[in-house]
């Protein structure tokens, strides 16, 4: 078994730019983004008091100017276009403009792990451990070992933490440590139904990762005047502290991506390098199974999920919770709570849909779960993004691996969702030993 982190199945800098290098240099693959292009200037009057228009749009006056653009946006790079017949023509396409739009490619770096800690949790060990994803970038993140695991060919899970507004902690979200905060256990209840997903899923035999997103947990954001409370999160830390620490977070978030954009990447794209770079951890892990690899998440998560396995093909199994719409339908009232600076990827809607995303997928298995009281998103954009990831997956000859199910619910990922879930990584997981 090649234990190599930096084997050819593993997506790098190298193979990313021959191959948006190849996109680019074939005219004939790419579509003509300029064969819809609307002619006429939009032009509005200026409002006053006695012409005031009524726009019912989060983003008011504004809301004209964004509705042109979006009719623009007729994506191009869909699978379910004509013009595409071929699984893997359309992916070495739509995969290398995504990445191009991710702006973050840096040079690949073995993962060189150190553990810090461990802990005998029962059925199952947690290692508290470190590793790289870059050369200068050192994330942090648990794994979850079952001591039942043998010493090669064990399915293996990527857990990912949603957003939440809730930034002191970020893995701890889906591991349940001993003597955990109050404020964090009760974060749990509302939106897991109080579930420490890894350990549910290594008690089922997989051996479980689960790591910081950047501005989450260990990775948060710090300033040099911030409390030492901020710094050290001791047991006692105060629940007005944590929330005015979320709140804090939550108001400089703009400020982080304004900077990273400056700075020529995207904090989209670093999330989606990290979590590309957690699959080579696991690679170079002797007992997990390489070819029987999946990723879960919730809301955020979800949608890191969704963006893992559109870039990975190692990924085998993905479940994606509460996280999937249709672009053009979120813009006039839906963006404020579903797209975060940490998963906006400028100009994305040019080229292809969040369905698209989730037909990237191909020919791995899929799972969409969603909430049918879900406010965040526009509801006919859900039920035409579901349309048109059942036309790529059927269109693709894999209708027998995706599974779109919506339950009574809000934003959350409680106990019934979680068994289907669980239900369908063992399908497409663990019985494939």
């Amino acid at each position: 078994m090649n234990t190599n982190p930096r084997s050819e199945n593993s997506p790098n800098r190298r193979t990313f730019m021959a191959q948006l290098g190849a996109l680019l240099g074939s005219a004939a693959v790419g579509p003509d983004l300029n064969a819809q292009t609307a002619s006429n200037p939009f032009t509005v009057p200026v409002p006053t008091s006695s012409n005031r228009p009524i726009y019912n749009s989060d983003v008011g006056s504004m809301w004209p100017l964004i509705q042109n653009q979006a009719k623009r946006a007729y994506f191009p790079y869909s699978f379910t276009r004509d013009n595409y017949t071929d699984l893997k023509t359309w992916k070495h396409v739509t995969r290398n403009r995504l990445v191009d739009l991710l702006h973050h490619t840096p040079v690949q770096w073995p993962p060189k792990p150190t553990k810090l800690k461990e802990t005998d949790a029962g059925d199952f060990m947690i290692e508290e451990i470190i590793f790289s994803t870059t050369k200068d970038t050192r994330v942090p993140a648990y794994v979850l070992v079952p001591k039942s695991a043998a010493k090669r060919g064990t399915p293996a899970v990527i857990l990912m933490h949603d957003h939440g507004g809730f930034y002191m902690w970020g893995k701890e979200k889906l591991v349940k440590l001993p003597d955990e905060h109050t404020i964090l256990t009760e974060y749990r209840q509302r939106y897991y139904e109080g579930q420490s997903l890894g350990a549910d899923l290594a008690r089922q035999g997989y051996l479980v990762v689960v790591i910081d997103m950047l501005y989450w947990g260990n990775r948060r954001y710090m300033m040099d005047g911030d409390p030492d409370a901020w710094w050290d999160r001791p047991d006692d830390l105060a629940p007005d502290q944590v929330n005015s620490f979320n709140i804090r977070a939550s108001t400089y978030e703009h400020l982080l991506d304004r900077t990273l954009l400056a700075a020529g990447t995207t904090w989209a794209g670093i999330a989606a390098w990290d979590d590309i770079r957690t699959v080579d951890y696991l690679w170079s892990r002797p007992e997990v199974d390489r070819s029987r690899i999946g990723c879960v998440g919730f809301s955020t998560g979800g949608m890191r999920a969704m963006m893992l396995s559109a870039l990975d093909d190692r990924i085998k199994a993905t479940v994606n919770a509460c996280w999937m719409t249709s672009m053009p339908y979120q813009l006039k009232n839906n963006i404020k709570f579903t797209m975060g600076y940490s998963i906006l990827i400028p100009g994305m809607s040019r080229y292809m849909d969040f369905s698209d995303l989730a037909a990237l997928s191909m020919p791995g298995a899929l799972m969409v779960l969603g909430g049918g009281k879900d406010n965040f998103f526009n509801k006919e954009g859900v039920n035409a993004a579901y349309k048109q990831i059942n036309q790529s997956f059927s269109k693709g000859g894999f209708d027998d691996r995706l599974y779109i199910q919506e339950y009574d619910t809000g934003h959350i990922f409680n106990r019934q969702m979680q068994e289907t879930a669980w239900s369908f990584l063992k399908k497409h997981l663990m019985d494939l030993s």
